[in-house]
């Protein structure tokens, strides 16, 4: 086997892990251009959705430990795989919500628990679990690097299709494209590195 075979493996595994973050961190970084557009479609009120983006902070951050843990011992495919389909959930959902508890439960709770489930600690460690030890840091940079990545396109990206398109367009966007991150879990899923 020839040097590039033998890095193309842990390259692959760390740039799936590297454009998820990407998506999840990118769709999540930019819920601040929905806040205006919800208000004047919804009539619920600054107040209201600022507030369910507080509630979306705060779970996201208490989720994190729950899924790395959930990720132990379950495995990482199964953790990702569902903090996709949870974070879709959300984005498919909101845009039929007209109360401030519907916001609370999508945006502010399924929205938080699907991008906790798809986030840092289980991306990172997910990569940690099928590599070496002596390719890990390089990937946790590389991976790290995605999420700013994600901030950088989809800001911009969204902001067109909001402008263009109108915000609920941009939340379906938002779903697809994460939903087109569920293959990537396969590479994540493996046995462990020896």
């Amino acid at each position: 086997m020839t040097e590039h075979n033998k890095q193309q493996p842990w390259l692959l595994i760390t740039l799936s892990a590297a454009a998820m973050l990407m998506v999840i961190m990118g769709a999540r970084q930019s819920l601040g251009l929905f806040v205006s557009p919800l208000d004047i479609s919804t009539g619920l009120g600054i107040v209201t959705i600022s507030l369910a983006m507080a509630v979306n902070q705060f779970v996201w951050g208490a989720v994190q430990p729950f899924a790395g843990a959930l990720a132990d011992r379950f495995g990482p495919g199964r953790v990702l795989a569902a903090g996709v389909l949870i974070f879709v959930l959300s984005n498919l959902l909101t845009p039929s919500i007209t109360t401030g508890f519907g916001l609370f439960m999508t945006l502010g709770l399924l929205s938080a628990v699907g991008s906790g489930a798809v986030s840092f600690a289980v991306l990172i460690g997910a990569v940690a679990w099928r590599l070496p030890a002596a390719r890990r840091g390089t990937a946790a940079g590389l991976i790290n690097a995605g999420s700013s990545f994600g901030q950088f396109v989809f800001a911009p990206l969204l902001q067109k299709v909001i402008s263009t398109f109108g915000w609920m367009s941009a939340m379906w966007s938002i779903a697809i494209i994460t939903l087109a991150t569920l293959p990537l879990v396969q590479s994540l899923a493996g046995p462990r590195a020896s």
